[in-house]
């Protein structure tokens, strides 16, 4: 029997997806918690919500953060922007009345947008590397959250009991008990993919990660794209912390300290690369789940939370390892 050239260049072309081993990786590990969880508990309603509610805030930052390790660069300041812009949500309505749309609006522009924009400045003009930019700009937004917490107070905030309406847009249940944050990680997704995908600005994000050089002789003002990224990592980053915040009534100071390192690790297990140039953020998606997934399966086992530090470092290791093996049997072939 004669089998077609394109019929055999299936598995080929599956394998050149860099989203394929994390599927396999995330597949295997939902497969194995069921099957090792008392009574298969893994794959049931409760679990599956929790997944669907957590889940939603990391991969949001992740996926914003894929996009900017694509263009060359990351931020390690993730987790203090996230945090800074939940405290400033919490003290401008909590201590101050401000109507929460307007509190929600300027958390996302200061901490946000300006956050992203000195980060990009910072990188681009004064030509520091974003290794020490943003470690710099972490330490400064985590201390200007501390301050205005007052030493690092943790605020309340319930705005659903005035404004119903705003808390159910951030986290509230549609479609008969979907988290909101789950659609809205849904939409932010698809906009970052066309954006990234099926669009001259996206193409412009591949040509300055994979040759900076080039890309301007090119006519890119890649600076400009690089400030962009940065600006839409810090948004995605503090609109992230505000779903947060709103979903647990409460703004506290020292929050997602390691967001950072989850972040990348999640772009990366999905197949980034830190040295720019190439990602996607379906594998971005994919590799935040895995994260998820290995967390929720590990507190369902009764293991320690350091186990799951442990246990990402070596799924690390495995998702870029496979990556690895792929690439090179594909070029090979």
């Amino acid at each position: 029997m004669i089998i077609p050239a394109r019929i055999k260049r299936i598995p080929s072309k599956i394998l050149s997806y860099r989203s394929f081993s994390v599927s396999v990786i995330l597949v295997g590990m939902i497969i194995g918690f069921w099957a090792i969880t008392p009574e298969h508990k893994f794959i049931s309603s409760p679990v599956i919500d929790i997944f669907l509610t957590v889940s939603p805030m990391i991969t949001i930052v992740t996926i914003a953060m894929a996009l900017l390790l694509i263009s060359g660069e990351f931020d390690l300041s993730v987790g203090s922007i996230y945090a800074l812009a939940s405290a400033i949500v919490a003290i401008l309505y909590t201590n101050h009345g401000v109507n929460p749309v307007i509190a929600v609006i300027i958390a996302l522009t200061l901490a946000g947008v300006l956050g992203g924009f000195i980060n990009g400045i910072v990188v681009t003009k004064l030509r520091i590397s974003s290794l020490i930019a943003t470690l710099a700009t972490m330490w400064i937004y985590r201390g200007a959250t501390l301050l205005i917490t007052e030493e690092g107070r943790e605020i309340p905030y319930y705005p659903g009991k005035m404004f119903p309406t705003f808390e159910k847009f951030f986290c509230g249940k549609i479609l008969g008990g979907l988290p909101v944050q789950f659609l809205w990680l849904i939409v932010i997704a698809i906009l970052l993919w066309i954006l990234l995908e099926h669009t001259k600005f996206g193409n412009w994000i591949f040509a300055t990660g994979s040759n900076k050089e080039s890309a301007r002789m090119m006519g890119i003002n890649t600076d400009r794209v690089k400030i962009i990224c940065f600006i839409l990592v810090g948004f995605l980053a503090a609109f992230a912390g505000i779903i947060q915040t709103t979903r647990i009534h409460i703004a506290a100071p020292w929050t997602a300290q390691t967001m950072n390192l989850e972040a990348i690790a999640g772009a990366v297990v999905g197949g980034t690369l830190l040295t720019g140039g190439v990602g996607s953020i379906l594998g971005a998606v994919l590799g935040a789940f895995s994260l998820r997934v290995l967390s929720l399966g590990l507190v369902m086992m009764g293991l320690s939370p350091y186990v799951y530090m442990v246990a990402t470092g070596v799924l690390l290791i495995l998702a870029v390892a496979f990556n690895e093996l792929v690439r090179r049997w594909m070029s090979h072939r």
